[in-house]
């Protein structure tokens, strides 16, 4: 089943910048997919028009088998879910419990379901004990933590990435990854879109669709994407570690698989002096 289907979609900000070009994308209901490219190659902006921030010149947006007009916009609005780059932009409450709390709020959740709720999505992204805390007191994972807990409880069918780990440290990348990792785990039909600079990041996907100039470059497996040297040399990609130690050792005539990994790699390496 599809989860978004775009058809010849176009965007521009004025008559003389089009930023989304003719672009027709399908994503499976369950997939994960990272949206990469340079600054100004329109993923933030294709992001926002499938949830509905900007308004489509032309084409069309179909989220779930319904299309996105103005009289469908509420209604898949409560199917997908986005995290921004920065999470100090999306805190609302005074505490972390109010913040995940005010989406049901929204909904007119009634307290004595809302609570329960609150501490289960809590739970779910490690902010448990947390809870009574103000949010200046949390580190740059923690924030992002608890903007996705403010996305889960809503219980989308489409979870948008938008740079969610762009400004986070080394640990709070690696945090949010597991994170991505857990969720899959626990519920398999959640569509997962992430816009991403991290290559690293990418690499975890089921798919990477490179953008450029508002247009699909390549929509493929990431294995695909990072064996094509003429691609990467092109749009000026760098290359996930392991990716670049495989095809370097390829190269010096080592006999390296794809799939291997880097215990692997250091075995065959050590079986060959």
């Amino acid at each position: 089943m599809k989860s978004v289907e775009i058809k010849n979609l176009n965007y521009s900000y004025n008559v003389n910048t089009p930023v989304i070009k003719d672009l027709s994308l399908t994503i499976d209901k369950g997939e994960y997919v990272s949206i990469v490219g340079h600054n100004g190659s329109g993923k933030s902006t294709l992001c926002k028009l499938m949830i509905g921030l900007l308004e489509k010149n032309s084409g069309s947006i179909i989220i779930d088998g319904v299309e996105l007009n103005k009289d469908t916009l509420n209604d898949i609005r409560h199917k997908v879910a986005i995290v921004f780059q920065n999470p100090d932009n999306q805190f609302i409450g005074v505490t972390v419990e109010d913040d995940i709390a005010f989406s049901l709020e929204n909904d007119n959740v009634p307290r004595n379901e809302m609570i329960p709720l609150v501490r289960e999505y809590a739970k779910k992204v490690g902010m448990l004990e947390f809870l009574n805390k103000e949010p200046s007191y949390l580190s740059g994972g923690q924030k992002q933590r608890v903007a996705i807990a403010d996305a889960l409880i809503r219980r989308p069918d489409i979870l948008i990435l938008d740079e969610a780990t762009s400004m986070l440290d080394p640990n709070g990348k690696a945090e949010i990854l597991s994170l991505v990792r857990e969720m899959r785990k626990e519920n398999p039909s959640l569509t997962i879109i992430s816009i991403t600079h991290d290559i690293e990041e990418a690499y975890l996907s089921d798919r990477i669709i490179l953008l450029n100039e508002g247009e699909i470059v390549l929509s493929c497996l990431p294995n695909e994407l990072f064996k094509n040297r003429e691609i990467i040399k092109k749009y000026n990609l760098s290359v996930p570690f392991i990716v670049e130690l495989k095809m370097r050792l390829k190269d010096l005539g080592y006999d390296i698989d794809d799939s291997s990994s880097l215990n692997e790699i250091g075995e065959k390496i050590w079986q060959s002096k």
